[in-house]
This record gives structure tokens, C-alpha cells and sequence, in this order.
């Protein structure tokens, strides 16, 4: 079953009023000036890939490090703050288009509030979620989140619904412990091999990688000891949180907020050539953002010196127009290879 998204729009969500993306690739990379929304195309592709789960909303906010366990929060979701713009996320993959929207809604105990502007002024004690995989019309499935009294949520689930897509969301931090228990599974699964050869690829002096009571061991050539995870660089365990993450979950869709955090510019290339390997023999879309040039670079350089990967990747310009508000411009590989070569700015 098709399981990757071709286009996505994006209405009230975050900082956004209306954002249309088309011609997602396997890869699709997401650069902009700071503050203009990339994280938040993310947040609405995760949304839309666990659509049926109310309590996605807490976690897009907490991979900002908001309260995860206080419903109140969603707030932020809606565009300007503002409970009358309604989001709206839609997705086509193959030839279905899914579609989300939600609001809050008065509890029983909230019946004064007769209005969303006196509902504004108070916590948010219940969000209902209404989706579909039909793209136009009435919404065919319904749950709720309510926040009880005692502080604690409860989730309501949308009978006939099952989902097919599988989700992962890898936040800017590193976190070496998330890796170690991801990587535990992994052996226990007997996948370990699969991080072992994307690592080796990254750096040829990476034999092994284990995983011990107190953390991950790298085998490198040459040392006589394991190397602890903590000791090797930024970019050996950025790639380790990546790879093991996405060989742990055996996800359709993973989404990488800044990539190349923690990378030195001259790892840009081998990132690239290790992923681009690795999205080519397993069925994953990536969604990725990045406001690093020389990253760009990187991206370029391996798609240049391998033909293979010049159709797997597309890259978008996400500004605000003062007459056509945001736009997402797209650059396939001819076309970011002819940018970069004339110095023409994509980052707008």
C-alpha cells in the first residue's frame, strides 16, 4: 500500500495561514530563514500521519519542550493563536487525501463559556479531532482528548479506523540514551547490522558499534578499547540517533528537524551519501529541515556523483510574499544544481 505523501496543505496550523507543498520526493529538504515555519511542516506531516491518535497534539509540543501532559497547550497550534482559525492538514498519498482538522470544545463544566472568544480566555480542557482519508465532504471519524480533573488525559479512539502509517519525529537535540535503548532493540531484532554498515559508510573507521550496560561502544580501528558514544564527534553520534532511530521503528515517514546538527560541514557530504543509501533500499520518506548553505552543498555534491540519487530528492525555499503570502518554491536536482552553480540565493 502507498504510504508516501506527494503533497500537503496547510491551513491555521502554527505561524501558518495557507501553505501548499507539491511534488514531495523520498527526500525533501525544507531551508527558510529562521522563524518562517520549516519545524512546523513537520509538526503538520506528523499530525497528519497519526491523525487517529488525539494525543498527537501534546506531542508535537513537547518535542518543543512544552508540557506534554497539559492539553492547554495546543493552543500554539492554531494560527495567530486564535481559536476562530481552524486548522486544517491535508495529504495525499497515492489516491487517497487525508485530512485533519480539531478545535477545542466546552466541557460539561464549562457551559458559561458560550462563545470561542470566552473559551479563549480560559484553559483548553477538550480537543476534538475530526479526520478522514476521503478528502472532501463530511468527516468520517471523531476522537476526542479530555483533560479530567485530576490532571491525567483521556482519549477517545475512532472505531473502523486503522492506521497504515507509521510515523518518527527526531528533534534537534542529541540524545545519546534514546539512541542506546533504540540501538538494544536493534540487536535484539537483529538488525544491529543495518546501523554498523550505515556507519561504516560514514566513517570507514567504525568497525562495530555495542551496546553495554552503561551505554554505547564504538570498535575503531586501530583502539585497542572501546570508544564510548560521548567520545566520538558530533556528527558519528547524530548519525547513530538517525540510523538507529529509523531502523529501530521500521517507520514510513521520518522527520528530522535541523539534520546537520552537530555536523562539521566536511561530514555534510557523507550524511547525505549514507542516507541517500539507505532511503534507497528501504521504503522511507524523509522530511528534513536545515538552514545550513554548506549542507546544501553537500546534498548536491553527492546527487552530482551519483546519478541514482538525483530523482530521489527535492528541495524547497519555504518565504513569506507580501502579495502571495508563504510559498514553498521547489528545486529538483537540475535545478538546484543550477542555482548553486550561478550563485542564485535559495534561501530567499
Amino acid at each position: 500500500m502507498e504510504s508516501r505523501f506527494s503533497e500537503i496543505e496547510i491551513t491555521n496550523f502554527r505561524g501558518f495561514d495557507c501553505l501548499k507543498i507539491e511534488n514531495l520526493r523520498k527526500l525533501n529538504v525544507f531551508v527558510g530563514a529562521n522563524n518562517v515555519g520549516k519545524t512546523s511542516i513537520l509538526e503538520a506531516v506528523f499530525m497528519l500521519a497519526g491523525m487517529s491518535n488525539p494525543l498527537i497534539s501534546n506531542r508535537v509540543n513537547y518535542l518543543r519542550t512544552l508540557l506534554t501532559n497539559n492539553i492547554d497547550t495546543a493552543r500554539y497550534l492554531f494560527h495567530n493563536v486564535d481559536f476562530t482559525n481552524k486548522p486544517l492538514l491535508k495529504g495525499a498519498i497515492g489516491d487517497v487525501t487525508r485530512r485533519l482538522t480539531f478545535a477545542p470544545a466546552m466541557t460539561s463544566d464549562e457551559s458559561d463559556a458560550s462563545s470561542n472568544n470566552s473559551l479563549s480566555r480560559s484553559a483548553i480542557r477538550q480537543l476534538n479531532f475530526d479526520f478522514d482519508i476521503k478528502g472532501e465532504g463530511q468527516f468520517d471519524f471523531h476522537t476526542k482528548l479530555v483533560a479530567k480533573n485530576d490532571g491525567s488525559l483521556q482519549q477517545t479512539d475512532a472505531p473502523g479506523y486503522k492506521e497504515n502509517i507509521n510515523a518518527l519525529f527526531i528533534p534537534v537535540d542529541k540524545n545519546d540514551s534514546s539512541a542506546a535503548a533504540n540501538f538494544s532493540l536493534l540487536v535484539k531484532r537483529n538488525r544491529k547490522q543495518w546501523v554498523v554498515d550505515a556507519l561504516h559508510d560514514f566513517d570507514a573507521s567504525i568497525e562495530s558499534i555495542e551496546a553495554l550496560p552503561d551505554g554505547l561502544y564504538l570498535k575503531i580501528k586501530d583502539l585497542q578499547e572501546l570508544l564510548p558514544i560521548g567520545m566520538a564527534g558530533d556528527g558519528v553520534r547524530r548519525m547513530i540517533s538517525i540510523i538507529s532511530a529509523i531502523a529501530y521503528e521500521s517507520c514510513n515517514i521520518v522527520l528530522i528537524d535541523e539534520i546537520d546538527n552537530g555536523m562539521h560541514y566536511s561530514a555534510h557530504k557523507l550524511m547525505w551519501k549514507v542516507i541517500l543509501q539507505f532511503i534507497g533500499k528501504h521504503d522511507i520518506q524523509l522530511f528534513v529541515t536545515t538552514h545550513n548553505w554548506d549542507c546544501l552543498l553537500g546534498l548536491r555534491n553527492v546527487m552530482q556523483e551519483h546519478e541514482e540519487f538525483q530523482d530521489l530528492a527535492n528541495v524547497y525555499t519555504i518565504a513569506k510574499t507580501q502579495k502571495e503570502g508563504f510559498q514553498a518554491y521547489c528545486y529538483d536536482y537540475s535545478n538546484l544544481d543550477n542555482a548553486i552553480d550561478n550563485e542564485i540565493e535559495i534561501r530567499r
